[in-house]
């Protein structure tokens, strides 16, 4: 049997720990380390917790203060700490069901030839049975489901997103390794950050992007690098359709209104320009997607901020032959140079304004 090992990368969400940490450390199928990064303003009551739960169990659990402010570094920091042949990353609002890593891991053994680097666990619309919530979750978790399914039709029909036609060419050309194998799990295009597990060697050799959260530590898209990294590597991304998890979707600070429509768009453009051939049909429906991301920022403009983003997202966008056109071992410093100017281009009109 494989073992696996935890890792939880949080920031000034200890509430949110104690209902999630508990749910870890009591799964049917134990894991054989747990590690969480944490970087909150008040780390000594994180960690005073996290010591407390390691008193009450015989799984390992390491608590250590992230190097920096950023949800890919602290990935990073924590699977440096690992040597099980399976790292699972929870966030910190992932609610696990009892067995919800024993269903991950049966599908990793499962496969004997390793053609899975990346399993996603399942998500479902409410909490374990038993277990309160204490923050109400956000708005993005209470709209319309019927709308919101309507809507993503619409948008895989008519403006369908690079990053899933990527993964999608990844995995149609990939599948038959494992159609040979006899595996029959869901195949996926991408993984979602509260649902990622990888075979602990494949996410070794790649590791997450720290770049992706090197100005403002808002690594939008960090997730979806790491997935499709992964197909590119040439493994596949399965799903575990028994292996449940709700995603709670805690509040949190609420990122400028600027930086989120710029990173927003700027991390689509490196992420892009970083793992696409330059032919692939995903690269040549980038211009378009974004266009109409534009289009959905400009009609949000009712309020300041709703304008700040659309102003974000325009900045970024401005750079769209720069980035893409730039050499793939120049992009990250482009990236800072980018962001950098861009943002203090904004300040500047700000204080011009003022």
């Amino acid at each position: 049997m494989l073992d696996y090992a935890i890792v939880v990368a949080t920031r000034n969400r200890l509430d949110m720990l104690r209902v999630s940490l508990p749910l870890f450390v009591a799964q049917t199928r134990p894991a054989a380390r747990i590690v969480v990064v944490d970087r909150s303003d008040d780390h000594e009551a994180v960690r005073a917790y996290c010591e407390a739960v390691a008193q009450e169990t015989d799984i390992p659990l390491i608590v250590r203060y992230g190097d920096q402010a950023n949800l890919p570094a602290q990935r990073n920091q924590g699977l440096d700490l690992v040597t099980e042949p399976v790292t699972m990353y929870p966030d910190d609002d992932s609610l696990w069901f009892p067995d919800t890593a024993e269903h991950l891991m049966a599908v990793y053994e499962a496969d004997r030839n390793r053609r899975y680097g990346a399993i996603s666990a399942t998500p479902v619309a409410a909490a374990p049975p038993g277990v309160d919530v204490p923050i109400a979750p956000t708005r993005r978790l209470t709209n319309v489901p019927v709308v919101m399914a309507i809507r993503n039709r619409v948008e895989r029909l008519l403006v369908p997103a690079p990053f899933v036609l990527f993964g999608a060419e990844r995995t149609k050309a990939l599948r038959s390794g494992a159609v040979q194998d006899g595996l029959d799990h869901p195949l996926v295009p991408t993984i979602g950050g509260y649902r990622m597990t990888f075979r602990t060697e494949v996410l070794r050799e790649l590791r997450f992007d720290p770049t992706l959260g090197s100005r403002v530590g808002y690594a939008t898209h960090e997730d979806i690098d790491i997935g499709l990294r992964v197909l590119a590597s040439g493994s596949l991304v399965a799903a575990a359709p028994r292996s449940l998890v709700f995603h709670c979707v805690a509040p949190g600070a609420r990122a400028a209104g600027f930086d989120y429509g710029f990173f927003h768009v700027l991390n689509y453009l490196y992420i892009c320009a970083k793992v696409m051939p330059e032919r692939s049909l995903a690269r040549r429906r980038l211009r378009r997607y974004l266009r109409y991301k534009l289009f959905l920022y400009a009609a949000k403009r009712r309020d300041q901020y709703g304008r700040e983003v659309h102003q974000g997202a325009k900045a970024a966008y401005a750079r769209f032959d720069e980035i893409m056109a730039a050499d793939p071992a120049a992009l990250a410093v482009l990236y800072g140079q980018v962001a950098d100017a861009e943002r203090t281009a904004y300040a500047a009109s700000l204080t011009a304004r003022s």
